[in-house]
Protein backbone atom coordinates (compact mmCIF):
# COMPACT_ATOMS: atom_id res chain seq x y z
CA UNK A 1 0.00 0.00 0.00
CA UNK A 2 1.32 3.44 -0.88
CA UNK A 3 2.66 5.63 1.91
CA UNK A 4 2.82 8.97 0.08
CA UNK A 5 0.58 11.98 0.49
CA UNK A 6 -1.19 11.11 -2.77
CA UNK A 7 -2.57 8.02 -1.06
CA UNK A 8 -5.26 10.07 0.68
CA UNK A 9 -7.97 10.49 -1.95
CA UNK A 10 -10.78 11.03 0.55
CA UNK A 11 -10.73 13.18 3.65
CA UNK A 12 -13.74 13.37 5.93
CA UNK A 13 -13.52 16.17 8.46
CA UNK A 14 -15.77 15.20 11.31
CA UNK A 15 -17.05 17.32 14.06
CA UNK A 16 -17.81 18.42 17.53
CA UNK A 17 -19.77 16.79 20.06
CA UNK A 18 -20.98 13.37 21.09
CA UNK A 19 -23.66 14.07 23.61
CA UNK A 20 -22.38 13.44 27.09
CA UNK A 21 -19.19 11.74 25.90
CA UNK A 22 -16.73 14.31 27.19
CA UNK A 23 -16.04 14.36 30.89
CA UNK A 24 -13.56 15.40 33.49
CA UNK A 25 -11.72 12.08 33.27
CA UNK A 26 -11.16 12.33 29.51
CA UNK A 27 -7.46 12.78 28.85
CA UNK A 28 -7.74 13.36 25.11
CA UNK A 29 -10.10 14.44 22.37
CA UNK A 30 -10.66 12.85 18.98
CA UNK A 31 -10.38 15.69 16.47
CA UNK A 32 -10.63 14.07 13.05
CA UNK A 33 -11.08 10.78 11.17
CA UNK A 34 -9.68 10.38 7.65
CA UNK A 35 -9.85 7.64 5.05
CA UNK A 36 -7.72 6.84 2.04
CA UNK A 37 -7.27 4.12 -0.56
CA UNK A 38 -10.08 2.12 -2.16
CA UNK A 39 -12.25 -0.94 -1.58
CA UNK A 40 -9.21 -3.21 -1.90
CA UNK A 41 -6.96 -1.47 0.58
CA UNK A 42 -8.16 1.24 2.94
CA UNK A 43 -6.27 3.38 5.42
CA UNK A 44 -7.94 4.89 8.49
CA UNK A 45 -6.29 7.81 10.27
CA UNK A 46 -7.64 9.02 13.62
CA UNK A 47 -6.31 12.34 14.89
CA UNK A 48 -6.32 12.85 18.65
CA UNK A 49 -5.20 15.67 20.90
CA UNK A 50 -2.96 13.63 23.21
CA UNK A 51 -0.58 10.72 22.86
CA UNK A 52 -2.56 7.57 23.72
CA UNK A 53 -2.38 3.79 23.48
CA UNK A 54 -4.83 1.95 21.25
CA UNK A 55 -5.67 -1.62 20.27
CA UNK A 56 -7.26 -2.56 16.94
CA UNK A 57 -8.76 -5.90 15.96
CA UNK A 58 -11.41 -7.27 13.62
CA UNK A 59 -14.63 -9.11 14.42
CA UNK A 60 -16.73 -11.25 12.05
CA UNK A 61 -19.80 -12.01 14.19
CA UNK A 62 -22.51 -10.74 13.92
CA UNK A 63 -20.98 -8.54 11.20
CA UNK A 64 -17.56 -7.80 9.77
CA UNK A 65 -16.13 -4.82 11.60
CA UNK A 66 -12.96 -3.18 12.87
CA UNK A 67 -12.84 -2.34 16.58
CA UNK A 68 -10.43 0.20 18.09
CA UNK A 69 -10.17 0.36 21.89
CA UNK A 70 -8.45 3.22 23.72
CA UNK A 71 -8.41 4.95 27.11
CA UNK A 72 -11.42 7.21 27.77
CA UNK A 73 -11.53 10.03 25.21
CA UNK A 74 -13.95 12.80 24.25
CA UNK A 75 -15.53 13.18 20.81
CA UNK A 76 -14.47 16.69 19.81
CA UNK A 77 -14.80 17.03 16.06
CA UNK A 78 -16.96 19.19 13.80
CA UNK A 79 -19.99 17.89 11.95
CA UNK A 80 -21.35 14.74 13.55
CA UNK A 81 -23.32 15.53 16.69
CA UNK A 82 -24.21 11.87 17.21
CA UNK A 83 -20.55 10.72 17.05
CA UNK A 84 -21.09 8.54 13.99
CA UNK A 85 -20.58 8.91 10.27
CA UNK A 86 -20.14 7.41 6.82
CA UNK A 87 -17.00 5.58 5.87
CA UNK A 88 -15.00 5.10 2.69
CA UNK A 89 -13.43 2.20 0.81
CA UNK A 90 -13.82 -0.95 2.89
CA UNK A 91 -15.56 1.02 5.66
CA UNK A 92 -19.33 1.41 5.40
CA UNK A 93 -19.85 3.58 8.48
CA UNK A 94 -18.48 4.10 11.97
CA UNK A 95 -19.49 5.14 15.47
CA UNK A 96 -17.82 6.23 18.69
CA UNK A 97 -18.91 5.53 22.27
CA UNK A 98 -17.68 4.97 25.82
CA UNK A 99 -17.53 1.27 26.64
CA UNK A 100 -16.74 1.87 30.33
CA UNK A 101 -15.93 4.64 32.78
CA UNK A 102 -12.28 4.51 31.72
CA UNK A 103 -12.32 3.32 28.10
CA UNK A 104 -13.71 4.38 24.72
CA UNK A 105 -14.26 2.49 21.47
CA UNK A 106 -14.46 3.23 17.75
CA UNK A 107 -16.30 0.67 15.63
CA UNK A 108 -15.94 0.68 11.84
CA UNK A 109 -18.51 -1.46 10.06
CA UNK A 110 -16.97 -3.10 6.98
CA UNK A 111 -18.83 -3.90 3.78
CA UNK A 112 -16.25 -6.51 2.69
CA UNK A 113 -14.18 -9.12 4.59
CA UNK A 114 -10.83 -7.60 5.54
CA UNK A 115 -7.80 -8.04 7.79
CA UNK A 116 -5.49 -5.55 9.48
CA UNK A 117 -2.15 -5.37 7.68
CA UNK A 118 -0.66 -2.53 9.69
CA UNK A 119 -1.28 -0.30 12.68
CA UNK A 120 0.99 2.33 14.15
CA UNK A 121 1.02 5.76 15.80
CA UNK A 122 2.54 9.05 14.63
CA UNK A 123 3.42 11.71 17.23
CA UNK A 124 2.49 15.36 16.76
CA UNK A 125 5.00 17.35 14.72
CA UNK A 126 5.49 20.73 13.05
CA UNK A 127 3.20 19.75 10.17
CA UNK A 128 0.36 18.43 12.33
CA UNK A 129 -0.27 19.44 15.97
CA UNK A 130 -2.33 16.30 16.61
CA UNK A 131 -1.21 12.79 17.44
CA UNK A 132 -2.43 10.14 15.00
CA UNK A 133 -2.98 6.43 14.93
CA UNK A 134 -3.16 4.68 11.61
CA UNK A 135 -4.78 1.36 10.67
CA UNK A 136 -4.40 -0.28 7.26
CA UNK A 137 -7.02 -2.78 6.06
CA UNK A 138 -6.85 -5.19 3.13
CA UNK A 139 -9.73 -7.04 1.48
CA UNK A 140 -9.41 -10.83 1.68
CA UNK A 141 -11.51 -13.93 1.18
CA UNK A 142 -14.21 -14.51 3.78
CA UNK A 143 -12.55 -17.56 5.32
CA UNK A 144 -9.27 -15.66 5.76
CA UNK A 145 -11.03 -12.74 7.45
CA UNK A 146 -12.94 -15.05 9.76
CA UNK A 147 -9.77 -16.91 10.72
CA UNK A 148 -8.04 -13.66 11.68
CA UNK A 149 -11.02 -12.12 13.48
CA UNK A 150 -11.72 -12.36 17.17
CA UNK A 151 -11.42 -10.42 20.39
CA UNK A 152 -7.84 -10.67 21.71
CA UNK A 153 -8.56 -12.10 25.13
CA UNK A 154 -5.62 -11.63 27.47
CA UNK A 155 -5.71 -15.23 28.64
CA UNK A 156 -5.60 -16.55 25.09
CA UNK A 157 -2.68 -14.30 24.18
CA UNK A 158 -0.83 -15.17 27.35
CA UNK A 159 -1.18 -18.85 26.52
CA UNK A 160 -0.03 -18.22 22.95
CA UNK A 161 3.01 -16.31 24.16
CA UNK A 162 3.84 -19.03 26.67
CA UNK A 163 3.59 -21.74 24.03
CA UNK A 164 5.01 -20.02 20.97
CA UNK A 165 7.31 -17.18 21.97
CA UNK A 166 10.90 -17.15 23.07
CA UNK A 167 11.67 -14.02 25.09
CA UNK A 168 15.39 -14.50 24.50
CA UNK A 169 16.91 -13.64 21.18
CA UNK A 170 20.36 -15.13 20.66
CA UNK A 171 22.27 -13.62 17.73
CA UNK A 172 24.72 -15.66 15.68
CA UNK A 173 27.74 -16.79 17.71
CA UNK A 174 30.53 -14.24 17.71
CA UNK A 175 33.69 -13.86 19.73
CA UNK A 176 33.42 -10.14 20.39
CA UNK A 177 30.60 -7.93 21.62
CA UNK A 178 29.30 -5.20 19.33
CA UNK A 179 29.19 -1.71 20.86
CA UNK A 180 27.90 1.40 19.11
CA UNK A 181 29.23 4.75 20.31
CA UNK A 182 27.33 7.90 19.42
CA UNK A 183 29.16 11.21 19.71
CA UNK A 184 26.40 13.72 20.29
CA UNK A 185 25.66 16.70 18.02
CA UNK A 186 28.15 17.63 15.25
CA UNK A 187 28.05 19.50 11.94
CA UNK A 188 25.50 22.31 11.98
CA UNK A 189 24.64 21.49 15.62
CA UNK A 190 27.49 22.37 18.02
CA UNK A 191 25.46 21.45 21.10
CA UNK A 192 26.13 23.21 24.39
CA UNK A 193 28.78 25.93 24.43
CA UNK A 194 31.51 26.62 26.97
CA UNK A 195 34.06 29.29 27.69
CA UNK A 196 36.65 30.09 25.06
CA UNK A 197 34.48 28.93 22.17
CA UNK A 198 34.34 25.31 23.35
CA UNK A 199 31.63 23.22 21.67
CA UNK A 200 29.93 20.10 22.98
CA UNK A 201 30.23 18.43 19.57
CA UNK A 202 34.04 18.58 19.81
CA UNK A 203 34.40 17.15 23.31
CA UNK A 204 31.90 14.35 22.64
CA UNK A 205 33.75 13.29 19.48
CA UNK A 206 37.10 13.32 21.33
CA UNK A 207 35.62 11.18 24.11
CA UNK A 208 33.98 8.78 21.64
CA UNK A 209 37.27 8.28 19.80
CA UNK A 210 39.09 7.63 23.06
CA UNK A 211 36.51 5.09 24.20
CA UNK A 212 36.67 3.40 20.79
CA UNK A 213 40.45 3.15 21.12
CA UNK A 214 40.27 1.63 24.58
CA UNK A 215 37.51 -0.84 23.71
CA UNK A 216 39.25 -2.08 20.55
CA UNK A 217 42.57 -2.39 22.41
CA UNK A 218 41.08 -5.08 24.65
CA UNK A 219 40.31 -7.33 21.68
CA UNK A 220 36.92 -8.09 23.23
CA UNK A 221 34.79 -5.62 21.28
CA UNK A 222 33.81 -4.57 17.79
CA UNK A 223 33.05 -0.85 17.85
CA UNK A 224 30.92 1.18 15.46
CA UNK A 225 30.74 4.97 15.55
CA UNK A 226 27.71 6.98 14.47
CA UNK A 227 30.09 9.73 13.37
CA UNK A 228 33.86 10.05 13.11
CA UNK A 229 34.11 13.69 12.01
CA UNK A 230 32.30 17.01 12.38
CA UNK A 231 29.09 15.85 10.72
CA UNK A 232 25.50 15.63 11.97
CA UNK A 233 23.78 12.25 11.57
CA UNK A 234 20.02 12.40 12.11
CA UNK A 235 18.65 10.55 15.12
CA UNK A 236 17.22 7.95 12.71
CA UNK A 237 20.72 7.40 11.29
CA UNK A 238 22.25 7.14 14.75
CA UNK A 239 19.65 4.60 15.88
CA UNK A 240 19.97 2.86 12.51
CA UNK A 241 23.61 2.00 13.16
CA UNK A 242 22.76 -0.11 16.20
CA UNK A 243 19.94 -1.84 14.34
CA UNK A 244 22.06 -2.58 11.27
CA UNK A 245 24.99 -3.91 13.29
CA UNK A 246 22.76 -5.88 15.70
CA UNK A 247 24.55 -4.17 18.57
CA UNK A 248 24.82 -5.56 22.08
CA UNK A 249 25.04 -2.08 23.59
CA UNK A 250 24.51 1.54 22.55
CA UNK A 251 26.15 4.50 24.31
CA UNK A 252 25.45 8.11 23.36
CA UNK A 253 27.98 10.63 24.72
CA UNK A 254 27.03 14.23 25.54
CA UNK A 255 27.95 17.18 27.76
CA UNK A 256 25.39 19.19 29.73
CA UNK A 257 24.86 22.88 30.43
CA UNK A 258 23.30 24.85 33.26
CA UNK A 259 22.37 28.41 34.14
CA UNK A 260 24.57 28.02 37.20
CA UNK A 261 28.29 27.80 36.56
CA UNK A 262 28.61 25.91 39.86
CA UNK A 263 26.64 22.87 38.64
CA UNK A 264 28.94 20.01 37.72
CA UNK A 265 29.18 16.24 37.58
CA UNK A 266 28.42 13.29 35.31
CA UNK A 267 24.99 11.68 34.88
CA UNK A 268 23.50 8.75 32.97
CA UNK A 269 20.09 8.84 31.28
CA UNK A 270 17.73 6.07 30.26
CA UNK A 271 14.25 6.25 28.73
CA UNK A 272 11.37 7.70 30.71
CA UNK A 273 7.77 6.51 30.38
CA UNK A 274 6.90 9.03 27.66
CA UNK A 275 9.90 8.05 25.56
CA UNK A 276 9.15 4.36 26.07
CA UNK A 277 5.65 4.95 24.73
CA UNK A 278 7.14 6.62 21.66
CA UNK A 279 9.51 3.69 21.25
CA UNK A 280 6.49 1.41 21.51
CA UNK A 281 4.75 3.27 18.68
CA UNK A 282 7.79 3.09 16.41
CA UNK A 283 8.39 -0.56 17.22
CA UNK A 284 4.78 -1.49 16.56
CA UNK A 285 4.99 0.21 13.18
CA UNK A 286 8.04 -1.85 12.23
CA UNK A 287 7.16 -5.11 14.00
CA UNK A 288 7.14 -8.10 11.68
CA UNK A 289 7.41 -11.08 14.01
CA UNK A 290 4.12 -12.46 12.73
CA UNK A 291 1.09 -11.42 10.69
CA UNK A 292 -0.95 -11.36 13.92
CA UNK A 293 -0.99 -7.67 14.89
CA UNK A 294 -2.04 -8.38 18.46
CA UNK A 295 0.82 -10.84 18.91
CA UNK A 296 3.25 -8.34 17.39
CA UNK A 297 2.20 -5.84 20.04
CA UNK A 298 2.81 -8.35 22.82
CA UNK A 299 6.26 -9.07 21.40
CA UNK A 300 7.02 -5.36 21.30
CA UNK A 301 6.11 -5.17 24.99
CA UNK A 302 8.53 -8.02 25.75
CA UNK A 303 11.28 -6.25 23.83
CA UNK A 304 10.69 -2.94 25.56
CA UNK A 305 10.52 -4.46 29.02
CA UNK A 306 13.76 -6.35 28.54
CA UNK A 307 15.49 -3.40 26.87
CA UNK A 308 14.52 -1.11 29.76
CA UNK A 309 15.70 -3.64 32.34
CA UNK A 310 19.03 -4.10 30.59
CA UNK A 311 19.50 -0.35 30.04
CA UNK A 312 18.85 0.31 33.72
CA UNK A 313 21.29 -2.42 34.72
CA UNK A 314 24.02 -0.91 32.54
CA UNK A 315 23.31 2.62 33.82
CA UNK A 316 23.72 1.51 37.43
CA UNK A 317 26.94 -0.36 36.68
CA UNK A 318 28.36 2.62 34.79
CA UNK A 319 27.61 5.04 37.62
CA UNK A 320 29.47 2.81 40.05
CA UNK A 321 32.60 3.09 37.92
CA UNK A 322 32.20 6.73 36.86
CA UNK A 323 32.30 7.73 40.52
CA UNK A 324 35.97 6.70 40.54
CA UNK A 325 36.76 9.14 37.72
CA UNK A 326 35.13 12.31 39.05
CA UNK A 327 32.07 13.78 40.73
CA UNK A 328 28.54 12.73 39.84
CA UNK A 329 25.54 14.99 39.53
CA UNK A 330 23.01 14.73 42.35
CA UNK A 331 20.64 11.83 41.57
CA UNK A 332 22.86 10.83 38.65
CA UNK A 333 20.61 8.12 37.15
CA UNK A 334 17.96 10.11 35.34
CA UNK A 335 15.22 9.42 32.83
CA UNK A 336 14.31 11.54 29.83
CA UNK A 337 12.46 11.54 26.50
CA UNK A 338 15.51 11.08 24.29
CA UNK A 339 15.12 10.23 20.61
CA UNK A 340 18.47 8.53 20.33
CA UNK A 341 17.51 5.84 22.88
CA UNK A 342 14.27 4.85 21.18
CA UNK A 343 15.19 1.56 19.51
CA UNK A 344 13.14 -1.13 21.25
CA UNK A 345 15.75 -3.88 21.11
CA UNK A 346 19.23 -2.71 22.15
CA UNK A 347 20.16 -1.69 25.72
CA UNK A 348 20.99 2.00 25.44
CA UNK A 349 22.07 4.84 27.74
CA UNK A 350 23.13 8.44 27.31
CA UNK A 351 26.16 9.67 29.24
CA UNK A 352 26.46 13.33 30.22
CA UNK A 353 30.19 13.61 30.93
CA UNK A 354 29.90 16.90 32.80
CA UNK A 355 28.86 20.51 32.29
CA UNK A 356 30.19 22.75 29.54
CA UNK A 357 29.21 25.69 31.74
CA UNK A 358 31.41 24.59 34.66
CA UNK A 359 35.07 25.57 34.37
CA UNK A 360 36.42 22.44 36.07
CA UNK A 361 34.21 20.02 34.14
CA UNK A 362 35.05 21.74 30.86
CA UNK A 363 38.77 21.65 31.59
CA UNK A 364 38.54 17.93 32.33
CA UNK A 365 36.57 17.19 29.15
CA UNK A 366 39.23 19.04 27.13
CA UNK A 367 42.12 17.37 28.97
CA UNK A 368 43.48 14.23 27.38
CA UNK A 369 44.49 12.68 30.70
CA UNK A 370 41.12 13.39 32.38
CA UNK A 371 39.27 12.17 29.28
CA UNK A 372 41.29 8.95 29.25
CA UNK A 373 40.50 8.42 32.93
CA UNK A 374 36.76 8.91 32.46
CA UNK A 375 36.59 6.67 29.39
CA UNK A 376 38.59 4.01 31.25
CA UNK A 377 35.83 4.04 33.85
CA UNK A 378 33.27 3.55 31.07
CA UNK A 379 35.33 0.64 29.70
CA UNK A 380 35.39 -1.02 33.12
CA UNK A 381 31.64 -0.53 33.35
CA UNK A 382 31.09 -2.18 29.97
CA UNK A 383 33.30 -5.09 31.01
CA UNK A 384 31.38 -5.44 34.27
CA UNK A 385 28.01 -5.23 32.54
CA UNK A 386 28.75 -8.15 30.24
CA UNK A 387 30.33 -10.18 33.04
CA UNK A 388 27.73 -9.35 35.71
CA UNK A 389 26.02 -12.76 35.81
CA UNK A 390 27.50 -15.98 34.51
CA UNK A 391 24.07 -17.58 34.62
CA UNK A 392 22.72 -15.27 31.91
CA UNK A 393 22.73 -16.26 28.23
CA UNK A 394 25.91 -15.78 26.22
CA UNK A 395 24.31 -12.74 24.65
CA UNK A 396 22.01 -10.27 26.45
CA UNK A 397 18.28 -10.51 25.87
CA UNK A 398 17.51 -8.01 23.12
CA UNK A 399 14.40 -9.11 21.35
CA UNK A 400 11.55 -11.53 21.23
CA UNK A 401 10.93 -13.97 18.41
CA UNK A 402 8.37 -16.58 17.52
CA UNK A 403 9.23 -20.25 17.37
CA UNK A 404 6.14 -20.88 15.25
CA UNK A 405 2.65 -19.53 14.70
CA UNK A 406 0.11 -21.78 13.02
Amino acid sequence: MGRTASFFISVLTLGLAGQGLAGAIDASEIRQVRFGGDDGETRIVVEISEDTDFRAFTMSDPSMRLVVDMPRAAWSVEGLDMAEGLGFGLVEDFRFFDRSATASRLVFELDQPAVIVGQFAIPANDDNPHHRFVIDLRRVETQVAEAEAGFPETSDLSQLIAERVEAIYVPPPRERRVVVIDAGHGGHDPGSLGAGGAEEADVTLAAARELQRQLEATGRYVVYMTRTSDTYPSWEERVGVMAEQRADLFLSIHADSSRSSQTRGAAVYTLNDRAENRARQIARQDANHTNRTDVNNILVELELREKRNQSTAFAEVMLEHLEDAGPLLQNPHREANLFVLLDARVPAVLLEMGFMTNATDLANMRSQSARNRQMSAVLRAIDAYFARDNAQPANPVRAASLTSIP
